[in-house]
């Protein structure tokens, strides 16, 4: 997806340095077709980068008209910056995206510069679907009809080019039933599941934030509410352009030779060796967090002296300050569906803004650290019963609150 999440980019962490082997280029090979007048149709998938707007690919369609001389990309992962309030509304989900209709040449420009793969897929179309195609993409490049409000798990630019593919083929699209995938993004083995073993929308994520993105992966399932834990399936796991690309290879449609795959083999524009996604036990965000806990409560034991203790609970709950206002904004001040819902802020709740100012307070306001320890306790049974996931990284955090409330409210 051209741009990913985009309150996760303001508010978490900013990611660079793409990197890759010299890529070896090939041409786009196509299969021979019946009427030599009509249009080729491709899916294009992108490759992941390593930076944050990057990690999860892209999705693209090419149209080549060879009768008109055209070779065109629509890509409906474009925005405009010159948009009004453009960070405002980037930041609340307000922001619209638009299609975008260009020179393929110019899209593979771009991705070469920033050393991603590009590999195209044929789209097996007959006469009467090809033009189905086409008049709906006209009609989305209409000035009324081109601009569309994102939403990363239910409208992007994967799910965008399966929609108008569905819509296009209608009931000559054939999906496989009851299947969904495991393993890595190189090697992905199809198998039948249950309904229980449907992962979520966040596991789905949860496999591109790896390696150097693991500290990302925290903060994003952070802010993710309890909407990200439903199950993604088949035809939702497309919101994912790999996703897109693997499961739409396993489809079939409907033609004058019987039923044949939707897709053909993938073919490489160019290649890059995909970012790393290797993760080391001793750089878990959980394990850092959590021996830093631990060697501060320790401190909190071992150092009496008053300065110290002041220092650190100022920095210590001006951070939780900032935590809770996230919590607010994103549950309540947003337009991002998959961040309402979040039991998070039950911890990370409202009464926390308060915090660096009340811990000076004297007598000291034993209700308000009574309140953060209760409501801590209270979220670690709460997340054991409702439908959401909880980053492990997060656990160790919730020890100091309620160790620092512990210790505001007992020595004072």
């Amino acid at each position: 997806m051209k741009r990913l999440y985009s309150i996760s980019l303001i508010l978490i962490i900013a990611l660079s340095a793409a990197s890759g082997a010299e890529p070896s280029v090939k041409e786009p090979v196509s299969a021979e077709l019946q009427s030599p007048s009509l249009p080729e149709v491709y899916l294009v998938t992108c490759g992941t980068g390593e930076e944050t707007y990057s990690m999860y690919g892209h999705s693209a369609l090419r149209i080549v008209d060879r009768m008109a001389g055209s070779d065109l990309v629509y890509n409906w992962g474009v925005f405009d910056f010159s948009t009004p309030n453009f960070a405002v509304k980037f930041a609340r989900g307000r922001l619209d995206y638009l299609l975008a209709s260009y020179s393929y040449q110019s899209f593979l420009q771009e991705y070469f510069r920033e050393e991603r793969s590009v590999v195209t897929q044929r789209i097996n179309l007959n006469a009467e679907q090809t033009e189905r195609l086409q008049l709906l993409l006209a009609e989305n490049m209409k000035p009324e009809n081109i601009n569309y409000r994102y939403d990363f798990f239910m409208d992007n630019c994967a799910t965008r080019i399966r929609d108008i593919l569905e819509n296009a083929l209608a009931d000559d699209l054939i999906y496989p039933e009851s299947v969904s995938y495991t393993g890595t993004e190189n090697d992905k083995e199809l198998k039948a599941v249950s309904d229980n073993d449907i992962p979520s929308f966040r596991d789905r994520i949860n496999e591109y934030q790896q390696g150097s993105l693991v500290w990302l992966d925290a903060g994003i399932d952070l802010l993710l509410g309890s909407p990200a834990d439903e199950n993604c399936g088949f035809r939702e796991s497309m919101f994912l352009p790999d996703y897109l690309m693997i499961n739409m290879s396993q489809a079939y449609v409907n033609s004058e030779e019987g039923t044949v795959s939707l897709l053909e083999e993938a073919v490489p524009a160019f290649e890059f060796d995909p970012p790393t996604m290797e993760n080391s036990f001793y750089t878990m965000p959980w394990f850092l967090l959590g021996v830093v806990v631990i060697i501060l409560i320790i401190l909190t034991w071992r150092i009496k002296e008053g300065a110290f203790q002041k220092i650190f609970d100022v920095l210590f709950f001006i951070i939780m300050a900032v935590l809770s206002f996230l919590m607010i904004f994103t549950n309540y001040l947003t337009d991002h569906a998959a961040m309402g819902s979040n039991y998070n802020i039950i911890w990370l709740n409202p009464l926390l803004l308060a915090a660096p100012v009340i811990m000076f307070l004297r007598p000291p306001n034993r209700w308000f650290w009574k309140s953060q320890i209760a409501l801590t306790l209270t979220f670690m049974v709460v997340i054991v019963i409702v439908n959401q996931s909880i980053n492990p990284a997060w656990i160790p955090v919730m020890v100091l609150l309620i160790a620092r409330s512990h210790y505001r409210l007992t020595t004072f």
